[in-house]
């Protein structure tokens, strides 16, 4: 039975094993190091023999075009030799006269004379008439006077023959070019006009021929040499030997005429036939000739700014091919040694690495698994004695790490349960993830949906990344649940990355404090009735006493201290009446239709003695047009004063401006200073009561700090807002906005 069991379980043990050595670190080290060596050898067999193989070909191209720069130079040269001969058959003396008298015998007499030593081949002389007068021509392979005299050929009808004789000049003077036929073959002919007293006598025509031209281009240039007329047709070429049949394989299409001058044209006219990349501005083009390959590169046959078709030269690309193979062979075979020797000595070296890895391999697994005890034991002087060992050390300060984490977690938990806060952690949907005994008590007296409403108070985006940064997150709330009211302090919870994971909210049974609060109100609104009362009566007294004095200055300065701290006892009773009955809700206003231009103007223009006393400048700017709201003018009246008396006892100097601007739907009031500003600590409480902003230039400011608060009150009751902008040394502006009537 036992070896039943063992024949399927063989397969899966083999399969294991291989699964195993596959994935292993050796493997992965080994396996891409044999590829990646392979690869390399590979790629750098294939670059170096591209490389050769690019050099061998760039030296050919070079060649090509060397022998087509020959072969444009060559054809210029023989042009010009043209043009020497031709001046000096139409010089000599003699020729004008014999051409204008008809006379053959006199031609036949001078003529030869002059290009029998010359590399010319043909000579024609032609009447106004367009007949030759008479004609001279070397056959090919003659030299010296041997050659052929003829006349009577008819060359009326060629139009550059027309053009000579009817005194034609262009740009470049009144010499012509042209390809003719004759009974040896085609020749290339310069033609120009005699002169006889400054008038045509005729024309004379100095040719070479093709054959003979082609020939020298081959010798000269080192390459074999076609002709093209402007067809594509071959004219002449040396290229095969001349053999039967050769010029068939050279025929081209007459658009490779048009499409070689439309590359030869991109570049300056005068630029040579080859320039620097040979594949990107001169036409080449491989063929086989007689078993024989060979590469063409195209110039243009232009002579005289006329192109009479294009050329080719032609270079054999056997040695390019044999040398190519044998270079690739040779460095074939030294990179598969050398790939071969790499992958032996990185096998070895492998395994030096492998084996004290495998041994961290498994201490770090240990280690996962909670074996904190597991140490790599591995000593070396390599990076991977330095791995060993920092990772040992990694390992005892986790196990410190760990022992002092459950410290603090401790003392964390004793510190939160001994707290009479309560705490709450939320996640970003508003789900309790912990919280202390304190909290949860709290918790089991309020109802299910108290921590949904203290969330949803926060702004959408407030657990974004940079939305938390738009929280007030200082600010207390408080919440009302039945008979008790619970104070609520939230704070975000962050990553070292900024992101907001969730809220801790601090939670404080206030009832108590709330209900001190309540009857420290009452009692200051009672007290603060009862003491305006007397007030009252002591401000009559005053001003009775005032307006009945007898000179006694003395007692008038008297009177005058005792009325001015009245009403200042009785301003400051009234802002708390006033401050009560704003948290109550049932503070009066006496609303009518009244001009808020018309109100600030005369409203403003009496803190301008102050202002000016002080030595601080005074600026007003009112719209010429009315503004009309419907508000209490005592109550708006009050507001405004509050952000006048706070610009003038803030600022030392400088000055104090107020505009006024208002649109269709609203109004917008403007106080801005020069003053000293306020500090970014104390801004997000400048509106709240009893609050001063602190200065160490402004202790002597005398004050209550319900200005501010008594300010916002009164404006958001008239439907606007209010608020700042300030810079610490740099002054403040506060901005009033209020609903117009519409």
């Amino acid at each position: 039975m036992s070896s039943l069991n063992l024949q399927p379980a063989l397969p899966q043990l083999w399969r294991d094993r291989f699964g195993r050595a596959w994935f292993s670190i050796g493997a992965k080290i080994v396996l891409p190091y044999f590829l990646l060596t392979l690869v390399v050898a590979g790629v750098g067999a294939f670059i170096v023999v591209r490389l050769v193989t690019a050099s061998l070909q760039e030296r050919f191209h070079n060649q090509l075009l060397d022998a087509g720069r020959v072969v444009s130079e060559n054809m210029v040269a023989l042009e010009e030799q043209r043009l020497e001969v031709l001046r000096m058959v139409v010089a000599t003396e003699g020729v004008a006269e014999s051409m204008l008298a008809g006379s053959q015998a006199g031609l036949a007499q001078r003529v030869p004379q002059i290009i029998a030593n010359s590399q010319t081949d043909v000579v024609e002389l032609i009447d106004l008439s367009g007949r030759e007068l008479y004609g001279w021509q070397r056959p090919p392979g003659r030299v010296g006077f041997a050659g052929e005299a003829r006349t009577g050929a008819d060359y009326s009808r060629e139009v550059v023959v027309q053009q000579t004789l009817a005194g034609f000049t262009d740009e470049l003077g009144d010499k012509h070019l042209w390809l003719g036929e004759t009974p040896h073959g085609l020749v290339l002919f310069t033609v120009g006009p005699v002169y006889h007293q400054d008038k045509v006598v005729g024309a004379a025509m100095v040719g070479t021929y093709l054959s003979q031209m082609v020939v020298e281009f081959t010798e000269n240039a080192v390459a074999r040499v076609t002709l093209y007329d402007t067809q594509g047709q071959v004219l002449d070429t040396t290229l095969g030997g001349n053999l039967a049949g050769t010029a068939e394989l050279l025929q081209e299409p007459p658009g490779l005429y048009q499409t070689i001058l439309t590359l030869l044209q991109e570049t300056p006219e005068r630029h040579a036939v080859v320039v620097a990349t040979a594949e990107a501005e001169v036409p080449l083009q491989p063929i086989q000739v007689l078993g024989q390959e060979y590469s063409l590169a195209y110039g243009d046959w232009r002579l005289r700014d006329q192109s009479l078709g294009f050329f080719s030269v032609a270079l054999p690309r056997n040695f390019v091919l044999t040398t190519a193979a044998t270079s690739r062979n040779t460095l074939s075979l030294l990179f598969s040694a050398l790939t071969i020797g790499v992958i032996v000595v990185g096998f070895a070296i492998a395994q030096r690495i492998i084996t004290p890895l495998n041994r961290l391999v498994q201490t770090s697994v240990a280690v996962a698994q909670g074996d904190l005890a597991q140490r790599t034991g591995i000593r070396s002087n390599d990076e991977i004695g330095s791995l060993a060992e920092s990772f040992d050390t990694m390992t005892d300060h986790l196990v410190e790490r760990n022992r002092l984490l459950v410290e603090q977690a401790s003392e964390l938990e004793a510190i939160l349960n001994s707290t009479a806060d309560g705490i709450i952690v939320l996640d970003q949907q508003g789900v309790m993830i912990s919280s202390n005994p304190a909290a949860r008590h709290i918790l089991t007296e309020v109802s299910a949906d108290f921590l949904a409403d203290i969330l949803r108070e926060l702004p959408q985006g407030a657990f974004l990344r940079g939305g938390a940064d738009q929280v007030n997150w200082q600010q207390s709330r408080r919440y009302e649940v039945g008979n008790r009211v619970f104070s609520a302090v939230m704070a975000p919870v962050r990553t070292p990355n900024e992101d907001v994971l969730g809220t801790v909210v601090a939670l404080r049974d206030v009832s108590r404090e709330v209900e001190a609060e309540r009857l420290k109100d009452s009692f200051i609104t009672s007290i603060s009735h009862e003491l305006r009362t007397p007030l009252t009566s002591i401000k009559m007294y005053t001003d009775l006493m005032t307006m009945t004095h007898q000179g006694d200055e003395r007692q008038l300065r008297n009177i005058q201290t005792i009325e001015r701290n009245t009403n200042k006892l009785l301003h400051h009773i009234t802002q708390i009446i006033d401050i009560s009955e704003i948290q109550a809700g049932s503070l009066n206003l006496i609303k009518s239709e009244l001009d808020f231009v018309e109100l600030i103007g005369e409203g403003v223009e009496s803190w301008r003695t102050e202002f000016e006393g002080k030595g601080l400048s005074f600026e007003l700017s009112l719209p010429a047009e009315a503004a009309l709201l419907s508000g209490d003018a005592a109550r708006l009246s009050w507001a405004v004063d509050n952000l006048l008396s706070n610009a003038y006892h803030y600022t030392l100097r400088g000055g104090v401006s107020v505009t006024l601007r208002h649109d269709a739907q609203q109004i917008w009031l403007a106080v801005a200073d020069t003053g000293v500003g306020i500090a970014p600590a104390d801004q997000p409480f400048l509106f709240t009561r009893f609050f001063r902003a602190k200065h160490q230039a402004m202790f002597e400011v005398a004050g209550v700090g319900l200005g501010l608060y008594i300010t916002r009150s009164l404006i958001e009751l008239h439907g606007g807002q209010v608020w700042f902008e300030s810079e610490p040394e740099a002054g403040s502006t506060f901005f009033v906005t209020l609903p117009l009537l519409l």
